[in-house]
C-alpha cells in the first residue's frame, strides 16, 4: 500500500470511530505520511 493510500485509510479510521476531535486527531496521519514521502527524497527529510 502507497503512503497516500495508508493515509486515507487511516483518516477513514479515525473518522468513521466518531473520535476525532477538529484537527488535532489528524496530525499523527499527515506525519506519518510526510516521513514516508520524506524516506524517498535524498536526502532524507525528516
Amino acid at each position: 500500500m502507497n503512503p497516500l493510500e495508508t493515509y486515507l485509510k487511516e483518516l477513514s479510521e479515525i473518522r468513521s470511530s466518531g473520535a476525532a476531535v477538529k484537527e488535532t486527531s489528524y496530525y499523527g496521519p499527515l506525519a506519518n505520511l510526510l516521513n514516508e514521502i520524506g524516506k524517498t527524497l535524498k536526502p532524507k527529510v525528516r
